[in-house]
């Protein structure tokens, strides 16, 4: 194994270099700067007639009122379902990760299973990450082998767009999502020449430091590079409770040990302008990660280790001249991903118990656990669209998906069973609004039919002392959409959508991991329903939009323990209702104000274990988070924002694991502020501190066996950072 470490001194060196050549180097950003369009926050419509309001930081504050033209595909999106965009301002200048950002968003919770770099994974509306489509510049990264994409792999350094879908989804990505879709678009060569780079110290020994550069290679090829390294220790405070959490006496303060984490990431992208306004886009990076394995509560971890290495490859053919308004466009898309995760444990570490092999009772066991999953995607997508109103598109989607593992455990083996799945998917939508004065109405409908070929190549198990047989699959899920909007102001849109969504059970759903837990081959597809009513209102200085929501989720795959074995059945249900509601206000200048809020009810149908009629755990009832931005100065914003979770339960029995553990507590509230600072054209500072209160842990207790292979989730208090960014 290898641990990433930067020699003591290096890490201050390495911001004075950086310092130091951002200065000497000559540019001109400023035409380029009052050139570009200003960010545009998440909950702006976007619309033809979009009016936002520039919030530069080195100009005058002026409400400016400015055109912003999406391309078509997205202003009917916006017509017709819950869709929205997150860009950088979101998160430039703080230590908050992609699943942190999301799931500021109304109708969205994560789990995040420690400090910086930790996997993480999001809910949307009530279903579950392993449920959720994840896209990294249009490649899916959800495995075969099922479960939760780690985002936590994924750094916002390298992100230019967030788009989230809770409602229908769209053809272009398989039309067939249960839990909605996340696609993260990293940032690309735009034609312009820049060099940037920034320099982050923080907290618990946080560091990141970043450099990218873009460049007009000619007239036609444009070229955008980047590299970064973030590393932390992780070592911040928390209550330890001795193991007996009902009696005080032992309770004392620590610090979290074996938690450190190192991350180093490289890309390059090109931009070749071809013909007719297509530009062939093209981009590779890779990224490494180490990160130990803290112990849970009252135990210590010495040497677990967690790895992982990120590959991704992608091209695809774009038509960037929409002046055209071209009858056709066909974008054919081609990408591979090639993730490698790999654990290494002994028997020094008093966490990784059974789940990991029962090596913590044997002198110098160890453990040795390796996956390497493979995904070659190829798409092609067409668009027709005969009026600004009236839009088709057909997407043809295959996917490749290959799982490699090997696992070297004292005692007997664990891991997952190696196996393969390809998929072919055609989807369709169309798009249509009737305008009639200035009034509108319109309609959605979509669908898709997939194929999909699931196989393992089986093995002996030796907790069982069974042959597993060598499993080959085909199923054929489909799914269907359709919504109405109307629209009797030009900002003003009332919209409702229904949808019926499956899931294909991936191969860790069927046959589990090598250990105590009995294949299922037969399981059945995961099926769900899905509902939403909304209405949106945008002005000048306001903008506000109410979605009503309700997801209806049967089949669902549970794990069904009986004494030292399990087996997935088809026996879960959930159903889950509620609002969510944004609104955004700047009455002047100097101040802005913005409200977003859910209200939802995530209920357990399950009939086993006492579930019925319990919470589904990670979701509170009421969640929001309300933001303030002050102007002072032309140079300086201050951002502040109160996130607020109510009482939640952790695991599905609703007895354990309560947060927070009073049941008198109403919820959590984390105080969160950025200071940003701009004194120069080329020059920005920013100080952030996130969930900063007097508490020396904001925590949540976990089973191990539950929450994918961690054993407790700590979130650090008082986490600060200040970065430095500069560009030419």
């Amino acid at each position: 194994m290898i641990t990433y470490s930067l020699p003591k001194g290096v890490h201050k060196l390495c911001a004075l270099v950086l310092f130091v050549y951002g200065t000497a180097v000559s540019a001109d950003t400023t035409a380029l700067q009052a050139d570009s369009v200003p960010a545009i926050n998440s909950h702006t419509p976007l619309t033809d007639d979009t009016v936002a309001v520039t919030q530069d930081r080195s100009n005058d504050l002026e409400l400016e009122r400015m055109v912003v033209t999406a391309n078509r595909r997205q202003q009917l999106l916006e017509k017709t379902q819950s869709f929205s965009v997150i860009r950088p301002d979101e998160w430039e200048g703080t230590t908050k990760s992609v699943a942190d950002v999301i799931a500021e968003q109304t109708g969205i919770q994560t789990r995040r299973y420690g400090g910086a770099g930790s996997f993480q994974s999001i809910s949307i509306r009530g279903v579950q990450g392993n449920r959720v489509l994840v896209l990294l510049d249009g490649i899916p990264l959800n495995s075969a082998m099922g479960g939760d994409v780690d985002l936590g792999a994924i750094s916002t350094g390298r992100i230019a767009e967030i788009e989230v879908h809770k409602g229908l989804t769209p053809g272009e990505f398989g039309g067939n999502a249960l839990g909605g879709v996340i696609n993260l678009k990293s940032k690309t060569a735009d034609g312009s020449r820049a060099v940037g780079s920034q320099v982050s110290l923080g907290a618990y020994g946080y560091k990141r430091y970043h450099i990218d550069a873009s460049s007009p290679g000619n007239e036609r090829l444009h070229l955008f590079g980047s590299a970064a390294y973030t590393g932390s220790e992780n070592n911040w405070p928390y209550l330890d409770r001795g193991r007996t959490p009902y009696s005080l006496d032992d309770y004392q303060v620590k610090r979290v040990s074996n938690h450190q984490y190192n991350h180093f990431e490289g890309r390059l992208h090109s931009g070749i302008e071809l013909d007719r306004g297509r530009t062939l886009s093209t981009g590779i990076s890779y990224s490494t990660s180490e990160m130990g394995i803290p112990a849970k509560e009252g135990s210590v971890n010495r040497t677990a280790i967690h790895g992982r290495e990120l590959l991704t490859l992608h091209s695809v053919l774009l038509n960037d001249n929409e002046n055209e308004r071209s009858v056709v466009q066909v974008t054919p898309r081609a990408g591979y991903v090639r993730w490698s995760t790999n654990t290494f444990w002994t028997s020094l570490d008093e966490s990784m118990g059974t789940f990991h092999g029962t090596i913590t009772s044997v002198p110098n066991g160890y453990g040795i656990s390796q996956t390497d999953l493979h995904i070659l995607n190829i798409s092609c997508v067409t668009d027709l669209s005969l009026t600004d109103d009236f839009a088709i598109q057909v997407a043809l989607h295959g996917k490749h998906s290959q799982i490699v593992t090997e696992t070297v455990v004292t005692g007997f083996p664990q891991g997952d069973w190696p196996g393969s799945s390809q998929e072919l998917t055609v989807s369709s939508d169309l798009n249509w609004s009737f305008p009639f004065g200035k009034r509108a109405v319109g309609l959605s409908v979509g669908g898709s039919l997939r194929g999909v070929r699931s196989s393992t190549e089986g093995g002996h198990n030796s907790a069982f002392e069974i042959e597993v047989s060598a499993g080959d699959t085909t199923e054929y899920p489909w799914s269907a959409q359709a919504g109405l909007h109307y629209r009797p102001k030009e900002n003003f849109i009332l919209f409702c959508n229904a949808a019926r969504y499956s899931h294909v059970p991936g191969l860790r759903d069927k046959y589990g991991a090598n250990g105590p837990i009995i294949p299922n081959p037969d399981l059945k597809e995961e099926t769900g329903v899905t509902y939403e009513a909304g209405i949106r209102y945008s002005a000048e200085t306001f903008f506000a939009d109410l979605v009503a929501f309700s997801n209806t989720i049967e089949n669902g795959i549970i794990l069904l323990s009986h004494g030292n074995m399990s087996k997935p059945l088809n026996l879960g249900m959930t159903v889950a209702s509620g609002i969510e509601t944004s609104v955004w206000v700047r009455p002047s200048r100097f101040f802005q104000t913005e409200l977003r809020a859910t209200l939802q009810n995530v209920e357990n149908r399950t009939r086993i274990y006492n579930y019925y009629g319990n919470k589904v755990p990670n979701e509170p009832v009421f969640s929001g988070l309300l933001r303030f931005t002050v102007s002072p100065h032309k140079t300086v914003d201050v951002i502040y924002w109160l996130d607020y979770k109510s009482g939640l339960y952790r695991d599905f029995a609703n007895v354990w694991q309560r947060v927070p553990v009073s049941p008198d507590q109403l919820g959590m509230a984390f105080h969160n502020a950025v200071v940003s600072w701009k004194p120069a054209e080329w020059l920005q500072i920013d100080l952030s501190v996130i969930n900063f209160n007097g508490k020396h842990l904001r925590y949540d207790d976990v089973l191990q066996a539950i929450e994918s292979e961690y054993s407790w989730v700590l979130y650090p208090v008082n986490e600060w950072s200040i970065t430095a960014g500069m560009s030419f």
